[in-house]
């Protein structure tokens, strides 16, 4: 073998070597990837809880509070269902299972704002040797957790706070505070009447109210739809039964409605006893009665007004306390605004019109508004409610168009309903003549007749049977003419009156 072959086949034998050396080294042992640090981001606040647990996991709770007193809760299976336990028992109302519920899932855990201090040297530091509230809550497991409030801090709405867990000092939230430490009467089931979310169903709903004032005068009104009750010679939507039987203006009583469908009860003050009644303004209380269409109902007495807060308690407590069958009264407490009726004028409701003609006693109306001529043509039935009661329908053509009893009788309603402003005083000045005329013929064969003679932008003289006495406004002409052509254009009439 040559000199130069053997130099060749060294160079191969040293070539594979380092290949082999180069596998090994990039394959089997390959060196660890060195990854590049992080960039520094700020940390996330700690979370801090005294216990944590689920709602499904709490079987009980019991509040101790400053004063000595207890209140416990037991949430019992029976049946497959869930019922609670509460002691003391409330001799009254009974309490709400919804409140006691929300209850349970608030202490199911107790988040901390913010650690104070770890093994405390003097938990007297934070009011936490005599604390104001303690919780003791219950698992189904059978374990349980005791948490205490003590002091307020200094700046924040936040308070003191330890647990049997450990000895550790914690604050927790104010509003979290106030949900744990309420007393046993804010879980009461008191009486409460139903919500709308709309002005419609306000008016369409509440059928019945009395307002009874301080000086015992009684003002009582229903909803008359369908102009039934005796008395309603104006087709009036409401009629007044006390102090005097009357229909009243719908427009004044749906104001005076929507103050009264927004009562909404702020919260429960707490108990008295009959000797503490003059104390609160109910030794001579006015009255609250509200009904709707469904049966609810809700009737309160009403003490005191004063800085914006009005003092009330349900009236059946009321009575059940001068009758000696409790010896308490929940007092509850409103807003100011609910209550502005309690110097309400009745005869502010009345309805004051230059004529009334019953809706049955008329057989046909002309309308006739600067030459668009508008003729109702009336006509009743006899029909069948849904409930089997049996009742005469009053429906009407206008200009040949047949128009349905709902909207029959709310123009109708709106024909009567000129109120007038007053007396025309002597000496005013209108226009002789007139573009705007109503004729009412009744089913006897007369007819009452009205025209209106312009004062001014807002005003008219109004002439009944060629006699003017009153005026009225110009907004009652356009609500009546727009409820014609509501109904001409298949839209309803609304009982609401258009402002």
């Amino acid at each position: 073998m040559s000199k130069n072959i053997r130099r060749i086949l060294a160079a191969s034998a040293v070539l594979v070597v380092l290949v082999l050396a180069f596998v090994l080294l990039k394959y089997v042992f390959p060196e660890k990837e060195v990854l590049p640090e992080p960039s520094p981001s700020p940390s996330e606040a700690p979370s801090y809880y005294l216990f944590r647990r689920s709602a499904s996991e709490v079987s009980g709770f019991t509040c101790f509070y400053e004063d000595g007193s207890q209140f416990e809760v037991d949430l019992l299976q029976e049946n497959g269902e869930e019922r609670f336990a509460v002691s003391p028992e409330d001799t009254f109302f009974g309490y709400s299972d919804s409140r006691l519920r929300s209850l349970l899932y608030t202490v199911s855990s107790v988040m901390a704002t913010s650690l104070i201090e770890e093994d405390p040297k003097d938990l007297a530091d934070y009011g936490l040797d005599e604390p104001q509230f303690t919780l003791t809550v219950r698992f189904t497991d059978g374990d349980s957790v005791t948490v205490s409030l003590g002091n307020q801090t200094p700046v924040q709405n936040y308070y003191y706070a330890v647990s049997d867990r450990e000895n550790t000092v914690y604050t927790i939230g104010g509003y979290l505070t106030g949900l744990m430490t309420r007393k046993p009467y804010e879980y009461r089931d008191v009486d409460t009447f139903p919500s709308y979310k709309e002005k419609e169903d306000i008016y369409t709903s509440i059928d019945h109210f009395r307002l009874t004032q301080r000086d015992g005068t009684p003002i009582e009104i229903f909803l008359d739809k369908d102009f039934s009750m005796e008395g309603n010679i104006a087709s009036s939507n409401y009629m007044m039964t006390q102090p005097l039987v009357s229909p009243c203006t719908a427009d004044t009583v749906e104001a005076l409605l929507d103050v009264l469908a927004t009562n909404t009860m702020e919260a429960i003050l707490g108990d008295i006893t009959k000797d503490q009644l003059a104390e609160y303004g109910l030794d001579r209380p006015a009255r609250l009665y509200l009904e709707d269409i469904l049966g609810n109902k809700l009737e309160l007495v009403i003490g005191s007004v004063n800085e914006g807060r009005c003092v009330a308690a349900i009236a059946r407590q009321y009575e059940a306390l001068l009758a000696g069958e409790t010896d308490y009264l929940t007092l509850i407490s409103y807003t100011e605004e609910n209550f502005d009726w309690l110097t309400l004028n009745y005869m502010s409701l009345q309805i004051r019109t230059p004529w009334i003609v019953g809706i049955r006693d008329a057989a046909s109306v002309t309308y006739d508004f600067d030459g668009d001529v508008y003729e109702m043509e009336l006509y009743e039935y006899d029909d069948v409610t849904g409930s089997g009661l049996p009742v005469v329908r009053t429906c009407s053509h206008i200009n040949g168009k047949d128009i349905n009893e709902t909207n029959t009788k709310r123009i109708y309603n709106r024909t009567l309903n000129f109120r007038q402003v007053g007396s025309l005083p002597e000496g005013a000045e209108y226009e002789e003549s007139y573009s705007n005329s109503i004729i009412i013929r009744l089913k006897d064969g007369s007819q009452r007749v009205m025209t209106f003679h312009r004062m001014n932008e807002r005003q008219y003289a109004c002439a009944l049977d060629g006699t003017v006495e009153y005026y009225i406004y110009a907004g009652n002409l356009s609500n009546l003419r727009t409820a014609l052509e509501r109904a001409m254009d298949d839209r309803e009439v609304p009982l609401v009156y258009v402002r």
